[in-house]
């Protein structure tokens, strides 16, 4: 059992780095190739960590919480709205 624990602490630092990575990607370039990449290697991201949390959960593993966790940070992280821009109004922009 300890050798599944291992590898599940090791799955959520990796999920926590390409995670955090798609998440950037995603949110810097929205409208290019690189953003849309990203969103789709974050919902990779999410599958992963979903699947090993099913394996976990049936192997009744402690690293679980961990696994939850860190999936939903990263769906709050990715959903989270960032302020948009202060659009200058016209009879200002002139000073």
């Amino acid at each position: 059992m300890l050798h599944l624990e291992c590898w599940l602490f090791i799955l959520s630092l990796s999920g926590l780095v390409v995670g955090g990575w798609s998440v950037c990607g995603a949110r810097t370039h929205p409208e290019q190739l690189r953003g849309a990449w990203g969103r789709r290697l974050f919902v990779a991201t999410l599958v992963t960590l979903g699947g090993s949390g099913l394996v976990a959960a049936c192997a009744r593993a402690e690293g679980l919480a961990s696994l939850g966790l860190l999936a939903g940070l990263l769906l709050v992280a990715m959903l989270w709205e960032s302020p948009g821009k202060r659009a200058i109004p016209a009879d200002d922009a002139g000073r």
